[in-house]
């Protein structure tokens, strides 16, 4: 009896750290403004959970907190929280790494109905509110110096933390024209500011939100990283195929009316691809050295740039679903984004 009952609680302690290796928490920072549709898409449909991953969402409301939430190790990844703050975070020492794609584009320029837009010359002597360290603001300036502006001298730019800030800066009047984020959009139009233009009109090449995380924790979770790309690819592709079902995902979790979430996800100008595209990475390293914005100078990007774990995540998927047509869209894909 007493060799039957050890017996029994080894399979007990056995089967509990099978069942507890299976799962890897992954706690992920994102912004509830913005939103993490292929986060919310893996959570939902179970994908996460398929791949071995279980999800935490831990929300923050501005870039800098949420990575610095990540540099200390708060948090694991950080999904939502552009490509040139922590590229920014790089330049001063941060432990990051880039391993795979989110959004590129979406991101209004906005302001009061009278204001009359012609291109960027009608940006000239004008108040520009942007959020500091955020993505839109390096491409609005990025665009202004390729047209042979000097932002800093040819208008007067507003630096805020957060893109809140700068969307109340322009409804108050003590800023002209407001370079703002999506999380900020549907604020933007309920305020009757109208849209001037979108990032990926200014810059197609531009890349934003990109998951991160510190290189330090990539090396001893290389199985939780590539069980979150599954689930990631998977749920890119869902969204290609169920956009309608996508909408009331979104909804549900951003607490958002129907309306609302389809403009957010459909309707936004932003472009979902879980591809780390490091091509856009690098130009927007680039960029971040040619505006003088941060301190590239001796640090080699490619350092802080993972594409290998996204490539045999996706190798791993179409092994599993070899006629799986998305999956064959993203491996051509893949090619030209990170040759």
């Amino acid at each position: 009896m007493v060799k039957r009952i050890a017996f029994f609680a080894m399979m007990l302690v056995l089967a509990l750290s099978s069942a507890a290796a299976a799962s890897a928490p992954v706690k992920v920072a994102y912004n509830p403004a913005t939103g993490n549709i292929l986060g919310f898409i893996a959570i939902e449909k179970g994908f996460a959970n398929d791949e071995g991953v279980e999800i935490e969402l831990v929300p923050f409301s501005n870039s800098t907190d949420a990575l610095n939430a990540l540099q200390a190790g708060k948090v694991d990844v950080a999904v939502s929280f552009g490509t040139a703050a922590p590229l920014t975070f790089v330049t001063k020492g941060a432990d990051f790494c880039i391993f795979g794609g989110y959004v590129s584009g979406g991101m209004p320029v906005y302001a009061k109905p009278e204001f009359e837009y012609k291109g960027l010359k009608s940006f000239l002597g004008k108040k520009i509110a942007v959020a500091r360290m955020y993505t839109p603001d390096i491409v609005w300036r990025g665009a202004m110096m390729r047209a042979g502006y000097k932002p800093e001298k040819d208008c007067t730019i507003m630096e805020f933390k957060k893109p809140a800030d700068v969307l109340e800066a322009v409804k108050s009047g003590k800023a002209d024209v407001g370079v703002g984020t999506n999380s900020t959009y549907l604020q933007s139009v309920a305020a009757g500011l109208k849209t001037l233009t979108w990032t990926n009109d200014l810059d197609p090449m531009h890349v934003c939100c990109r998951p991160v995380c510190r290189k330090s924790w990539m090396a001893g979770h290389s199985d939780a990283v590539k069980g979150f790309l599954r689930a990631w690819i998977r749920a890119e592709a869902f969204l290609l195929d169920n956009q309608e079902e996508c909408v009331k995902i979104n909804q549900k979790y951003l607490k958002l009316d129907e309306k609302q979430s389809r403009i957010m996800l459909l309707e936004t100008n932003q472009v979902f691809e879980s591809d780390p595209k490091s091509n856009g990475v690098r130009y927007m390293w680039e960029l971040l050295g040619k505006l003088d914005y941060a301190k590239t100078e001796g640090i080699n990007v490619e350092d802080h740039i993972n594409v290998k774990l996204y490539k045999d995540a996706l190798d791993e998927l179409q092994k599993r679903e070899p006629d799986n047509k998305r999956y064959k869209e993203f491996a051509k894909r893949f090619v030209k984004y990170n040759q």
